[in-house]
């Protein structure tokens, strides 16, 4: 009987045992899959924690290009309209000058005989009714603008600031401006660019 009762103490053990180890083995196959679970959750959460962060530096990043594009082109757009006021500013001094020059050319001798020369051009392409011109280049020419312009020629003094004259044909519908104004006026568009290049070259 005693030994029959070792024999099922022996057993007993064994499967206490075998039961432990089983449950140790479980225990640690709980134990590592957790850890491992944790590991991966641990490892996505920083991953995904590490691209919001890219993300959000990137945004912050694209956003500084933006606005820092958005000041250069303020600045560009800035310099540019600063250079064509200044260009402008320029070009108009060039143009006072040019007439100032050419007020001190017609006070010359040369400037009242080409005068005399080109209104008598001008008086053979049509037929002038009226001739205008500064007062003082009436008073300069004389005799010799009646000679030139003809007894059916009407002579007026006009508001011509630098020089020159203006034609007007018989019935009003023909003119021909020959006014240094005029020239002037006409030219200064067309050398605008070329003498703002010259300028700033």
């Amino acid at each position: 009987m005693s030994s029959i009762n070792a024999s099922q103490s022996e057993g007993l053990k064994r499967l206490i045992d075998a039961l432990f180890e089983e449950s140790r083995a479980k225990a640690e196959s709980a134990i590592t899959e957790a850890e491992n679970r944790s590991h991966s959750i641990l490892s996505e959460s920083e991953k995904y924690s590490l691209k919001k962060a890219e993300e959000t530096l990137s945004s912050y990043a694209s956003m500084a290009t933006i606005e820092a594009r958005k000041e250069v082109s303020k600045a560009e757009i800035e310099a540019r309209m600063s250079m064509l006021r200044m260009k402008s500013e320029y070009v108009e001094r060039v143009f006072e000058t040019a007439k100032t020059q050419l007020l001190d050319y017609a006070e010359s001798k040369e400037y009242l005989s080409r005068l005399a020369k080109s209104i008598s051009v001008a008086r053979g392409q049509i037929d002038a009714g009226e001739i205008r011109l500064r007062q003082r280049d009436i008073a300069a020419l004389g005799a010799k603008l009646n000679r030139i312009a003809g007894k059916d020629v009407t002579v007026s003094p006009a508001n011509i600031a630098i020089g020159g004259f203006i034609l007007i044909s018989k019935d009003g519908k023909l003119s021909i401006d020959r006014t240094l104004d005029g020239m002037l006026s006409s030219q200064k568009e067309r050398m605008r660019g070329r003498i703002a290049d010259a300028l700033f070259r």
